[in-house]
């Protein structure tokens, strides 16, 4: 779960300060300075586009990492995502975003972590139900190390 948790967030914050460093051709100083070039249309529309992706692979990565109950863990780790976030950005850890920009952010990244474990857990449900109608046909190993 923290790893799905990590890769959504804290990768999704990295691409994004990289982006408004490269989008403004310095380094910037404050976090005033980086809403003023992440709270663009278009780069807030690129914010959302890399926070669904990174939110999809977050998503798969901690229903891959349970093994077992893949959608209960991932909606564990959408529920503490959209608290991080939210206490980041009112805490002033994160640069400011506009509300509506925040609620479509999180409403739009959250369905595709949920998605990304949906996928993982549907893979899984999948290869179990193989399983049992091959009668778990994986090699056995006996004590000599053969397989049977």
């Amino acid at each position: 779960m923290l790893v799905g948790l990590a890769v959504s967030v804290g990768v999704a914050q990295f691409l994004e300060l990289m982006l408004a460093n490269a989008l403004a051709g310095r380094p910037l100083q404050s976090m005033a300075e980086y809403a003023v070039v992440l709270n663009t249309l278009p780069v807030l529309a690129v914010r959302i586009l890399v926070a669904s992706f990174v939110s999809l692979l977050g998503g798969y990565l901690c229903a891959k990492l349970a093994e077992a109950d893949e959608m209960r863990y991932t909606l564990i780790a959408v529920i503490f995502r959209i608290l991080a976030i939210a206490g980041g950005s009112a805490a002033g850890y994160m640069p400011p975003t506009p509300a509506w920009a925040l609620a479509l952010l999180l409403t739009v990244s959250s369905g595709a972590m949920l998605a990304g474990g949906a996928v993982r857990a549907a893979a899984a449900a999948a290869r179990r139900g193989m399983r049992a109608n091959n009668g778990d046909a994986t090699p056995q190993r006996n004590t000599t190390g053969d397989t049977a």
